[in-house]
């Protein structure tokens, strides 16, 4: 087995190959641009040096490496997604001064040689292409607000007539993409009957499962739910060196969209899911924040998502403990 560590970013991504296992200071590096060309000149790449099955790591940053790790995992070649506070901690360790692309792409082969990380699956296509709309919607909802923003500063008579159809537009827009999505939950068996198991669990709505089933990708990712927790940024960060200690906080390193997917459905469950509401009045009575526990519902909730979807059974407060 080779192991490859990719560093990358919105334009680019740099490799570093371990060509000795013995000898991991050993490694050949290369840098490709991150689209479909990059990926193409990747496989020529690794053909070139290695016949032996390579194991690829990198890390979950931004949505920047989907593209890539999907492309890789269609091809056969064995992928790892590590979180990048995983990386970090281990770069630390190695009392490494230096920071640059290249360095980084060497650290998580190393990180994969050494820990050798659990293999990521890539969701179905279905999935993909789901998620990929429910993000243009979110961006489509976004843009909205902003031109709605603007026109309630009131600008002058042309201004005003030009964002009026700008927002027009939009909600026609928007109109048709959720149509389409419906559409697509409806029209795929898996989705459907995911959809149906999430329905159940009170203070998830529709607009939020449509966001769930396309970020939460193939949970066979994670191992279990504090993994998911964690990729959602969704796991307590605590603060506490010496004498110090603070409050204990949401470490927020994970997928942004799922955390925003989740907060108004947390809000709802603490008032209609028996099983959320008694935690939250829990966490109330031992010192806990407002914030503080709305945070630790979101997570709880994202637990729930996580036991339907793995268990395929619809949500029964009677088998949910606290």
């Amino acid at each position: 087995m080779q192991y490859l560590g990719i560093d990358i970013s919105k334009e680019k991504f740099d490799v570093a190959l371990i060509v000795d296992t013995k000898n991991p200071e050993k490694v050949k590096q290369k840098n490709f641009s991150n689209d479909q060309a990059g990926f193409d000149k990747l496989g020529k790449w690794l053909s070139s040096r290695t016949s032996e099955p390579v194991h690829v790591a990198m890390e979950a940053t931004g949505s920047y490496w989907e593209a890539l790790a999907e492309h890789l995992y269609d091809v056969g070649i064995l992928v790892s997604v590590i979180n990048p506070s995983l990386i970090k901690k281990e770069s630390q360790s190695w009392a490494l001064r230096n920071k640059t692309d290249e360095l980084d792409a060497k650290t998580i082969a190393r990180f994969c040689l050494a820990k050798q990380p659990r293999f990521w699956v890539a969701p179905d296509p279905a999935v993909r292409e789901l998620r990929d709309m429910v993000r243009h919607l979110g961006n489509l909802q976004s843009e909205r607000q902003r031109h709605t923003n603007r026109l309630e500063a009131r600008s002058c008579q042309t201004v005003e007539e030009s964002l009026e159809k700008t927002i027009a537009f939009l909600d026609e827009e928007i109109s048709m993409l959720e149509k389409l999505i419906n559409s697509h939950i409806d029209s795929n068996p898996k989705l459907k009957q995911s959809a149906q198991l999430l329905n159940s669990i009170p203070g998830i709505g529709e607009k939020s499962i449509a966001v769930l089933l396309g970020e939460l990708m193939n949970l066979t990712s994670f191992a279990h739910s504090k993994a998911i927790a964690a990729y959602a940024g969704l796991s307590p960060r605590r603060i506490e060196s010496g004498k110090m200690k603070g409050r204990s906080r949401l470490s927020k390193m994970g997928n942004s969209r799922l955390r925003c997917a989740l907060y108004f459905p947390a809000l709802t469950a603490i008032r209609y899911n028996p099983v959320v509401k008694a935690f939250y009045e829990i966490l109330l009575e031992a010192g806990k924040t407002k914030m503080s526990a709305i945070g630790a519902c979101m997570r709880k909730l994202l637990v729930l998502v996580y036991g339907v979807l793995k268990n395929g059974k619809s949500f029964d407060p009677a088998f949910e403990k606290i």
